[in-house]
């Protein structure tokens, strides 16, 4: 009776979902974010899809590596299917990933330590990776010793963009919050903080926040390569939000007061397709 127990509790949790995946790859990313939290470790993404060959590839001939396996030796392995139509294909969404085979390296808060786009054999792939990893170090060092840099308005905007591209959508807000408004920043970086908060919105699909802070901005400049970037970013805002008459309107108001910008080009190309989508509007 106790061996035919002893099958079917086997049975059953062969039949069960698991957590993690062959070659010691974490199946969800609640499961490893709460390991890298709880060993202060990085987490390691493997997106793939079952047609990528590649993919397949990474998985055979990488993966078993010393080489990977040394590369990742302090890090949690998360492998993600991006067309799972679930957790896999929202993932991808959310952190851009338009290519396979794609691996990012995430912070415990989730935040983009590193990305590395395409196959590499073993030993390339773990150079690729430690040096990735190495950036991000000296990343983070130079934030280590941001209080030091009060006056290097230039280098505090550095930092900012830099935890915006890496998606950490706080920490680079908080920043650029201070460089609009702190009296004895230069107007240049004050501009540039300016439009990088529009950005950070417009990333996030936070339309009413990127309308307010271009609005904002509008108030205390007027000219100048960056206010010409808002104009083009508030035309883009109004057709994310399918306002094409609002785009057309922005866009029409560009080419008469900004003739010789560089962006002129961009907006020729647009401003006839949103006029024909205004049209039906």
């Amino acid at each position: 009776m106790k061996r035919i127990a002893s099958i079917a509790a086997l049975l059953v949790l062969m039949a069960a979902p698991q957590a993690v995946a062959a070659g010691g790859f974490l199946k969800t990313l609640g499961a490893a974010q709460k390991a890298a939290k709880e060993k202060n470790q990085l987490i390691f993404v493997d997106l793939f899809a079952a047609w990528c060959g590649w993919c397949h590839r990474f998985d055979k001939e990488v993966v078993p590596s010393e080489a990977f396996q040394n590369a990742t030796d302090d890090m949690v392995l998360l492998r993600l299917d991006t067309e799972d139509g679930k957790e896999g294909t929202q993932f991808s969404r959310q952190y851009g990933v338009n290519s396979l085979p794609t691996f990012l390296v995430l912070t415990p808060d989730l935040s983009v330590a590193a990305v590395i786009r395409g196959f590499a054999p073993p030993a390339q792939f773990a150079e690729m990776l430690n040096g990735s990893v190495d950036k991000y170090r000296a990343f983070e060092k130079l934030v280590a010793r941001e209080s030091s840099l009060a006056k290097d308005y230039s280098k505090r905007l550095e930092i900012a963009r830099e935890f915006r591209n890496r998606q950490a959508w706080g920490e680079s807000e908080k920043r650029l919050r201070k460089l609009v408004a702190e009296p004895g920043v230069p107007v240049e970086v004050r501009d540039e903080a300016y439009y990088e908060l529009g950005i950070l919105y417009n990333q996030q699909g936070k339309h009413d926040q990127v309308l307010k802070t271009l609005a904002d901005f509008a108030k205390v400049q007027k000219q100048g390569v960056m206010f010409e970037r808002s104009k083009m970013l508030l035309a883009s805002t109004y057709l994310a939000l399918g306002n094409y008459r609002g785009a057309v309107d922005e866009l029409r108001a560009f080419k008469t007061r900004f003739p010789k910008s560089s962006m002129m080009v961009q907006v020729e190309q647009m401003l006839p397709i949103i006029e024909q989508m205004a049209s039906t509007q």
